[in-house]
């Protein structure tokens, strides 16, 4: 799942902070409550989803990248937050370590394999009734044209296999295809980006 981000890691957020504040701010209103809890961002990328919920006083605070370009922009500005430099389909942390897992944006980027090791890898480190919180892509009767136009131009910009992994996402109905009902509860979502992108909050469920 190694990957090489240096170049991305340059250029990521002068190119898309602007779009992707409003998404992280409604994440940290979605958590609000969870303010003392343990929250890990999985496949946190240059770290701001985090620094976001740390400025505005949230505690126990992990991010995780396996990008080292990625993580060293992560890694400036808030030393509160504790980051590693791991796999995120399979970490080193204890079973049942986290309240939330976020993950963003991170899904569709990867082979259909690698998605479904990343939600398990989730849900193994997720304590009982805690909560993954997934932001991603969906195209249905709900996204609109031009939605559809801009994520699609954005996705062919990131690179072929960045794209092809994108599309197949997409063509299996993204989330619905890859969350198992007997792991997880899906409790309530979001629609932001002209109805391209939702937050989604599961609860873990435990299989005995």
């Amino acid at each position: 799942m190694k990957s090489n981000y240096s170049f991305t890691a340059k250029i990521y957020d002068h190119i898309f902070y602007l779009a992707l504040e409003p998404i992280r701010i409604a994440v940290m209103n979605e958590l609000l409550k969870y303010k003392e809890k343990i929250i890990l961002d999985l496949c946190c990328g240059t770290g701001n989803q985090i620094k976001l919920l740390s400025k505005h006083g949230f505690r126990n605070l992990y991010c995780l990248d396996i990008s080292d370009s990625m993580l060293e922009i992560a890694k400036r500005s808030d030393s509160s937050i504790k980051i590693y430099n791991e796999d995120a389909t399979k970490t080193n942390f204890d079973n049942a370590s986290f309240d939330v897992v976020i993950i963003s944006f991170a899904i569709h980027e990867k082979d259909r394999n690698t998605q479904q090791a990343l939600i398990n890898e989730a849900y193994r480190i997720i304590k009982k009734d805690g909560l993954m919180l997934v932001v991603d892509y969906v195209f249905d009767n709900k996204t609109t044209k031009f939605g559809r136009i801009l994520i699609s131009i954005i996705e062919r910009i990131a690179g072929r296999e960045h794209h092809r992994n994108f599309k197949s996402y997409i063509q299996n109905e993204g989330l619905f295809s890859l969350i198992k009902k007997d792991k997880f509860k899906l409790m309530r979502y979001n629609r932001m980006s002209s109805g391209a992108v939702t937050i989604s909050i599961y609860k873990k469920i435990l299989l005995f």
